[in-house]
């Protein structure tokens, strides 16, 4: 008698992890993956994954899909990562989702049931891709815009552009031309070529470069940048500041020299204008009127002197 609280706490127990489900040891005989099919024949820009729940699990009466299941995708060398759609029912015990990959990379697909607060994980034992070249280009595939395009100056006439691949391109297709439309050109390179020196650009002129990514007669939406052959010592600024007039001079031309100007600009100085040209440096003033008050400042101290004679006679 004394086994029966065991037995009875041994039979609750399994009544509650009884309705707990989990994978059958065969359960990836109940999962399909492959690029999807459709009624023109096979999409490589997608593959679909189909899974019979109620087959896959046990207890599986109770799984709640859409809760408790999650697929997850690894392409190439990339990490896991979460579909965030939800599948479709197709049919009474099908589930199917729809996943957007490209089709020169090679995937792997496991799928995740929560439970306790963990995933328990199933990985399909086949991978999906990649497709050959030749399926790639029959299949229609339209590559993705190239992005990041960077055009750096070389010389007055040259510049190196780059940009960031797009998965599956066989080519790229670039080609320029100047906002005044008075040059134009285009090249094709490889896939493989990150980078491409541009020669024989008209100097000291603004273009506009094109970037687009081609596989077979498919090709993508063109990716833009501007550019100028124009050669630029830096920026130009403009100075302007209060200083006193005794130190107007030596300020200018400190500040001159520390920003390299070559423009003319102008620095106030209380209410005048002081110009500034290259490294030359001219205070406005007036000569003959620095004389005038000097002589006034003479006459002023003898006449003083006479007075002061005049006083000590008398």
């Amino acid at each position: 008698m004394h086994y029966l609280p065991s037995v009875i706490f041994f039979l609750f127990g399994q009544s509650l992890v009884g309705g707990v489900s989990q994978f059958k040891d065969d359960a990836s005989k109940f999962m399909e993956v492959g690029f999807n099919k459709g009624r023109m024949g096979t999409r490589l820009a997608e593959i679909a994954v189909k899974v019979r729940p109620t087959q896959m699990f046990e207890e599986g009466e109770d799984l709640d899909v859409e809760e408790d299941l999650v697929l997850e995708v690894k392409s190439g060398d990339g990490c896991w990562t979460q579909v965030d759609e939800s599948p479709v029912r197709r049919g009474k015990d099908k589930r199917m989702w729809r996943v957007k990959v490209v089709p020169c990379k090679e995937h792997v697909v496991r799928l995740g049931l929560k439970k306790d607060g963990c995933v328990e994980y199933l990985q399909y034992p086949e991978s999906v891709g990649p497709a050959t070249a030749e399926e790639i280009a029959n299949s229609h595939f339209r590559p993705s815009t190239p992005e990041d395009i960077v055009i750096a100056a070389l010389t007055g006439d040259s510049v190196v552009v780059s940009w960031t691949s797009s998965p599956c391109a066989e080519s790229y297709e670039l080609w320029y031309e100047s906002h005044d439309e008075d040059d134009s050109g285009n090249m094709t390179v490889s896939a493989g070529f990150g980078s491409v020196t541009v020669r024989g650009l008209k100097d000291c002129t603004d273009y506009t470069m094109y970037v687009t990514a081609m596989v077979g007669d498919e090709f993508s939406n063109a990716g833009d940048a501007y550019f100028t052959t124009c050669q630029t010592s830096g920026e130009i600024h403009e100075i302007v500041a209060a200083v006193q007039p005794e130190d107007a001079a030596n300020t200018c031309k400190q500040m001159f020299k520390e920003c390299e100007l070559i423009v003319p600009t102008t620095i106030e100085e209380d209410q005048s204008v002081v110009n500034v040209t290259e490294a030359t440096f001219e205070m406005k003033s007036d000569p003959e009127a620095r004389i005038g008050r000097a002589n006034s400042s003479s006459r002023l101290v003898l006449g003083s002197l006479w007075v002061v004679m005049m006083l000590i006679a008398w």
